[in-house]
């Protein structure tokens, strides 16, 4: 029950008006809607090769992080996820990550001299 209801939410929240940044995806296996609606991060992924359908919603954080002398920013990602069918995907419940920014190449290892490959 709270999944479909979940899932419903997500699906109408995606397509109505109050959104920015919408986003479609349509591959060889599955079509994936995403967009923001204030804070909140809203994706549908349908599958139509296999029996699955999932629907996620979450919202990122900035972080700080101290490197290499100097604060960098990343986020922390939170999100909860609800999958429909019988052959699922991804799994449901809570991801949590961290994206960090990758890590500058120092000025000695730009050259390619240094790597006779």
């Amino acid at each position: 029950m709270f999944t479909r209801c979940l899932f419903n939410l997500v699906s109408h929240l995606i397509f109505s008006r109050w959104v920015r940044g919408y986003e479609e995806h349509h591959g060889v296996c599955e079509d994936a809607y995403a967009t923001r609606l204030g804070p909140l991060h809203l994706e549908v992924n349908q599958c139509f090769v296999l029996d699955h359908e999932d629907a996620a919603i979450g919202f990122q954080i900035p972080t700080w992080h101290y490197r290499n002398g100097r604060f960098q920013s990343g986020r922390l990602s939170l999100r909860y996820r609800v999958c429909r069918g019988t052959e699922p995907i991804r799994p449901s419940g809570v991801d949590i990550y961290w994206l960090r920014p990758l890590s500058q190449v120092p000025d000695s290892m730009a050259d390619d001299t240094d790597f006779p490959l």
